[in-house]
């Protein structure tokens, strides 16, 4: 009989835990690898890390015509820059699903009355109580936790929209010098001609006795200079090209040229429309994302000042009377002081803190973006100038001297002078507009977004 109503006490003990909610089920969490996305969210802004997979594809190797776009799409899908952002993704995951879990209920074993002296001697009135207990949170504890740890995944993609960008403002960069090197081995190469053209005409001169030692010794001086830039120019290209393929982690390019028109631009805007962006900018966004931190940080530092309660049940036998009881049981700590006070005062000052940090952000992105703008703008003006009146009557003044000398008019002298200016004004005119479109690409790169048209068109 005693029996039976042990167990019977013992069911009513164990319904009125599972009542209570002690018994939890957690949510399910996959513990395998997800599939790597698709390469076609390569080009989007919003898309996510691309999460761990056992097998990736293997990468294509672009080979031929490279275009901006194909490398800026190789440096998503291969950047090793980008790839621990998949497992920090999994991780934030893995931190809500903790952050979601209930306390586990508390098994109890208490033995009393065990020695002592007269009928207590021998254990002959020992009481034996086994009893569950389980912490109940009160104030949104579990809540306002996960909401903590959710926005602490927030600033994840942050970081993770910063260095993406990041990642195609370098490969941008790389690709536009990859283009400005091709233009300056091209210079290079026809300048090389001129010279062999000219050492030509000087050595047929010198045979009628019409040329000097000195124009024919200067000839071959600007042929081995030639050369030289030649060397330099082709050493240059292939360092570029290796840097702009190891952002797809390639060690050696197969691409043969990097397709874009370096000269080709709009008219640059107000200043006031690249200023007018920085509130989306992926370094503005990421201190509204740890805003977003620390007020969920306040709601749990306020959550803690309420006291949970703990309540519990179970048996207890009576070994003098050989018989069972239920006990019941409820704690709660007195709440006379606010002992997490320290913890909502220091949460509300790091809100404070991360809200002027924000603001020394925007003003220090405010001051380099005028300064883009400033070097953007003089590029500008150089690429204007030699466009419209250097480059025009540099080309004039070296037909002029190079039919004049063919005609014995000039001296070789002034050939040789006219060569080296024009070879200077376009190296110049590469160099602007090399500095133009990185400039644009820095800009970009600050603000997060393209601007319609500023990229070398394809």
């Amino acid at each position: 009989m005693n029996q039976i109503v042990f167990l019977r006490n013992l069911s009513v003990t164990g319904l009125i835990f599972g009542l209570a909610g002690c018994i939890t089920k957690p949510p399910a969490y996959s513990q395998g690898r997800p599939e790597s996305q698709p390469r076609s969210n390569a080009l989007n802004p919003h898309a996510p890390a691309a999460q761990p997979s056992e097998t990736a594809a293997p990468m294509i190797e672009p080979t031929g015509a490279l275009t901006l776009r194909e490398a800026l799409a190789l440096a998503l899908t291969e950047s090793p820059e980008l790839a621990p952002f998949s497992w920090q993704a999994r991780a934030d995951e893995a931190r809500i699903l903790q952050a979601g879990l209930r306390p586990n209920p508390v098994l109890g074993l208490q033995v009393e009355d065990v020695l002592g002296t007269g009928k207590f001697s021998a254990g002959q009135e020992t009481q034996i109580t086994l009893q569950l207990s389980q912490v109940i949170e009160l104030g949104g504890k579990r809540a306002a936790r996960k909401e903590a740890v959710s926005q602490a995944r927030g600033i994840t993609r942050s970081e993770y929209e910063l260095k993406r960008v990041e990642v195609l403002g370098d490969v941008t960069q790389r690709f536009i010098q990859v283009v400005a090197n091709q233009h300056t081995l091209d210079l290079a190469l026809t300048n090389h001609q001129l010279a062999e053209d000219a050492l030509r005409t000087v050595l047929e001169r010198a045979k009628a006795g019409k040329a000097s030692a000195l124009e024919e010794s200067k000839a071959q001086v600007a042929l081995a200079r030639g050369d030289l830039l030649v060397e330099g120019a082709r050493h240059e290209l292939n360092a570029a090209r290796k840097k702009l393929a190891a952002g797809w982690r390639s060690r050696q390019p197969r691409f043969e040229r990097a397709e874009a028109d370096l000269f080709v631009r709009k008219p640059v805007r107000d200043f006031e429309d690249f200023a007018g962006r920085i509130s989306v900018s992926p370094d503005i966004l990421r201190w509204v994302s740890e805003k977003k931190l620390r007020e969920a940080e306040i709601k749990l530092a306020d959550a803690r000042r309420v006291p949970n309660v703990t309540v519990g049940g179970g048996l207890r036998h009576l070994q003098g009377f050989d018989d069972q009881a239920l006990v019941f049981g409820f704690s709660m700590p007195l709440q006379l002081f606010d002992r997490n006070q320290g913890g909502s005062a220091e949460a509300r000052a790091l809100l404070g803190r991360t809200e002027e940090e924000q603001k020394a952000a925007e003003f220090r992105l405010g001051m380099v973006l005028l300064g883009l703008y400033e070097e953007m703008v003089h590029d500008s003006h150089i690429m204007d100038a030699v466009e419209k009146q250097i480059l025009p009557r540099t080309e004039e003044a070296l037909a002029i001297s190079t039919d004049g000398f063919a005609q014995g008019r000039f001296s070789y002298l002034e050939v040789l002078d006219a060569q080296r200016t024009i070879f200077d004004v376009k190296h110049e005119y590469i160099r602007a507009a090399t500095s133009y479109h990185q400039f644009l690409a820095e800009v970009e790169r600050l603000i997060g977004q393209p601007i319609e048209g500023s990229e070398p068109q394809q």
